[in-house]
């Protein structure tokens, strides 16, 4: 990794804590060029705006994220098996990669400014390796459902209903232990008896 290329990934580290600690509209590029022990000059001279940096973290978690999101169907493992691991997987990815402090911020942000919302989204989330697997154990005909959209749009509802929605709007805690395993049952659960059968 060349110089530049170092001071630019501290740059986005510490915007993502900035934007963490005190949202976007509130976020201080002092701050992050202290974080990151660079000049503003530097800072500016690879992210034009706090918007194009805001960008930036938010792709870099992605394709952290990208980089593990493979999910292999596979016909001699359990539907629920595969399930279960896929879905501790995206959790992971909610809690652990992105976080539901930056999820909170990312939102308010997507609220303020929906043009900002609809590019990203278009960019950095038009594939999803749930959506592969689904479409792997309908063309085994191991799961039966109208098409690949419907039985993903329905376990991402269960599960953000369940995992990432409560926890976002700070009605409910991070569920652990024997809480979280029976969510996840849930919604594995409900997934494979609703589309086993044709």
């Amino acid at each position: 990794m060349s110089r530049s290329e170092q001071k630019r990934l501290a740059i986005i580290t510490a915007a993502k804590q900035e934007f963490i600690a005190n949202g976007f509209l509130a976020a201080n590029m002092n701050n992050i060029c202290t974080a990151a022990e660079v000049s503003k000059r530097t800072l500016y001279r690879h992210f034009e705006s706090k918007e194009l940096l805001f960008e930036a973290v938010l792709t870099e978690i992605r394709e952290k994220s990208v980089v593990e999101e493979h999910y292999q169907f596979d016909e001699n493992k359990s539907l629920d098996e595969q399930l279960r691991l896929i879905t501790q997987h995206e959790l992971k990815n909610i809690y652990q990669v992105y976080g539901i402090e930056l999820s909170r911020t990312i939102l308010m942000e997507f609220f303020r400014q929906p043009e900002l919302a609809k590019s990203i989204t278009q960019r950095l989330y038009h594939t999803h390796a749930v959506s592969q697997w689904f479409e792997q154990a309908l063309a085994a005909k191991k799961l039966f459902a109208q098409d690949v959209q419907t039985i993903t749009s329905i376990y991402i509802s269960l599960l953000q209903g369940q995992l990432f929605w409560p926890q976002v709007l700070d009605l409910m805690p991070l569920p652990e232990g024997d809480e979280l395993e029976h969510k996840i049952d849930m919604i594995v659960t409900t997934i494979v008896r609703t589309f086993s059968e044709p």
